[in-house]
């Protein structure tokens, strides 16, 4: 894959693209699509897609830097797993619940 993290801010932030853009890059991070296979898909240029994808990408990097919602996940994401790791020395019915209850974030 060419950027895990672009394909992640593809799904916080892709409705905020246009179309265009949201196959363009998806085509390009998630499925791994050259520009010249893209622009066959998408019915431009190679060029276009450059132009499609450049931008589209300055959208989702201008949305993560005012939002914030991949940086926010990948706390949670640590978080959880510092959980996970102290569960150890709690008694086990404790730690069941804990554990379930870590899940559901």
């Amino acid at each position: 894959m060419k950027e895990i993290k672009y394909g992640v801010l593809l799904d916080f932030y892709g409705e905020l693209l246009t179309q265009k853009q949201q196959q363009a890059l998806d085509l390009y991070y998630n499925e791994d699509y050259s520009l010249l296979e893209i622009g066959e898909h998408l019915n431009i240029s190679r060029q276009g897609v450059f132009e499609c994808i450049k931008k589209g990408a300055e959208h989702l990097e201008h949305y993560e830097r005012v939002l914030g919602l991949y940086e926010k996940n990948l706390q949670l994401e640590s978080l959880k797993e510092e959980f996970k790791s102290l569960l150890s020395e709690c008694d086990e019915a404790l730690s069941k619940k804990l554990g379930v209850l870590i899940e559901k974030l």
